[in-house]
Formats: C-alpha cells, structure tokens, sequence
C-alpha cells in the first residue's frame, strides 16, 4: 500500500466562516492532516510519497468551465492574506459561506487533486491494490459548478473518471464522511456508469441541509445507481456497521471494477461537528471490513476536523487495513 501527501496544501489557510450569522474560526487547519500524517508515520512506519503534478485539465472530467474560470480568475483577484466570500449566490460558485476563495485556493486545490490522481494512477497501473491519497483540501462538496463544504475541486469524482478514461470499466464511490457528499452525487446523479453510496447524518438535521435523503436514488440513465444512508446523531459503532453492511450490498451487486473510498474522519466521537459517536476501535472495525474486500480501492481524505481524532482514528484505520 502507498501514501501521498503533498505539504503544499500549508499554504491554504482559510480563517473564518459565516455560522448563524457569526464569523467563526474556519476548521479546515493544516494540522488537521498534517497531525494523520506524522501518527502514520510514527505508529506504523508509513512512508509518504509526494505526488506527481498532473495537467489542470483533468479537472474538466468533474467541473464545468464557467465554475473553474471563476474559481481561477478570483484566486487571482483575491490579495494575499485576505478571502473573498461569495456577495451573490449563482453569480459567485460557491454554494455557501464557509469557504472562502483565498489568493491560492485554485492552485492548492489543484494539488490536491494531484494527490488522488497520484493514488489513482498507482492502482491504474497495477503497482498497488490500494493507496492513500491524503488530500487537503477536501473535495466531496464540490459540484460541478460549485465549490462548498470547504472543498474546491471533487478529488473523487476526477479521480473515478480518470480511472474510466484508462478502463473504460464502471466504478463505485463509497463516502463515508459524516456530512453527505452533495458534490460527488450531483456530478453522477445521472450517470450509470459510477455507483456513489453514501452514509452520512441525516441531512433533516445535519450540514448541508441540500441532499442526501434516501429518496435521492439518481435520475434518467443514472436512476437507480445512487445510495443513501442517512443515519441519526449520537449513531454508534455497531448501527454503523450494519448499515456499512448494507451499502455494501449495493456495490457489491454492481461489482465495480474499482472502489473509491471518500474517507472522512470526523464520524470520530471527539470531531467538532459532534454527530456520531464512532471510536478508535470502530474505526478499525470499518478499516477491517474495507481490508476484506476484493477491490482495488483509493483512499481519499474527506473531512475531520479534530487534529488528535483524525490522527487516532487514521492509526485505527490503517492499522486494520495495511
């Protein structure tokens, strides 16, 4: 198994959001995976490659050209150490008011998609059954037209159609984040040819409001290739497990050639966000089912907003499935 870390992502450092009208501390911290990397490597003896630079046109494969034109040109425009919050929703690409566009937004957010591209491209080439993209910023929020969720760009969603466009072969997405990845099931709502199953708090009560019902089951050719798993907060380890059991199923039946994992780490009882109430051992419990499949799988760091969570939790994790 190879690990990816690029330590460009540094240079991104958002300081606030908008929360119930309040300007709050923004989460999204580089020691949030600066911490996974350094138990990783000190717990278990994890070497960690940096990745390779890909082309920016890949990230075409998930985003339309007005999103990335704008997202581009207002980096640009935003002077170093100060952010931009979108004014007007439609007009400006990001769909809410806790991700800010900063002077380098566009081009970290690039990195990390490198970063997946990387993971992926290893798996593509036979040299691994499974890699660690461990990405920063995160990408599941990210639409096709829209930034959000602290996420730029959908390192998923490229990562799965690069993985098509060497294959040919249909893919599963498995997000296991807490809040529901409203980015990566809109750019394959219609598409039958990426499986995206999700288990998340339920968005009746949990961020981002917008989608992740279990109604939501895809449209046209994509009906019926979209799965999710709402669960209520305060869920444990082992009502987790049973409807991780369940998701499954549905991959499973669809038997991809390949599974993308969109890996959050804030279902961890001590995460901010204060949703679920999974532990370090359920943690490994979800590596050691992920270990026991029979896929090629990339691991791509999602959310997690505690740094000394993420970093016990990701030991748990890859303890299990190293």
């Amino acid at each position: 198994m190879k690990f990816f870390y690029d330590e460009r992502h540094r240079l991104h450092t958002p300081k606030k959001e908008i929360d119930n009208g309040y300007w709050i501390e923004n989460p999204d911290k580089p020691q949030r995976i600066d911490y996974i990397k350094d138990r990783l490597e000190n717990s278990l003896g994890v070497e960690f490659s940096k990745p390779k630079k890909f082309s920016s046109s890949h990230v075409y494969l998930a985003h339309d050209v007005e999103y990335v034109k704008w997202l581009k040109e207002k980096s640009e425009k935003t002077t170093p150490g100060h952010e931009y919050f979108p004014e007007v929703f439609g007009y400006d690409r990001v769909f809410d008011t806790g991700t800010p566009i900063t002077h380098n937004a566009y081009e970290i957010g690039l990195t990390s998609v490198s970063t997946a591209l990387t993971a992926t491209e290893e798996v593509l080439k036979g040299r691994e059954k499974v890699t660690y993209a461990l990405c920063r910023p995160p990408g599941h929020h990210a639409s096709q037209s829209f930034g959000g969720g602290y996420c730029y760009f959908n390192n998923a969603a490229i990562a799965a159609k690069f993985y098509q466009k060497h294959t040919r072969s249909n893919v599963a997405i498995i997000d296991i984040d807490v809040h529901h990845g409203n980015g990566t099931q809109d750019i394959f709502y219609r598409d039958p040819t990426v499986l995206f199953v999700s288990i998340h708090g339920t968005p009746e009560v949990f961020y981002p409001w917008i989608s992740g019902f279990e109604w939501e089951i895809g449209e046209d050719e994509g009906k019926g290739y979209n799965f999710n798993f709402p669960l209520p907060g305060k869920t444990k380890g082992d009502t987790y497990m049973k409807t991780l059991e369940k998701a499954y199923e549905e991959i499973d039946d669809y038997s991809p050639s390949a599974l993308f994992v969109s890996l959050g780490l804030d279902i961890h009882k001590d995460d901010p966000y204060n949703i679920f109430s999974l532990t370090d051992d359920d943690l490994y419990e979800i590596g050691k089912f992920f270990n026991n499949l029979n896929l090629p799988m990339i691991l791509i760091q999602e959310g997690g907003y505690n740094p000394q969570s993420n970093a016990t939790a990701a030991e748990a994790f890859m303890k299990a499935i190293t």
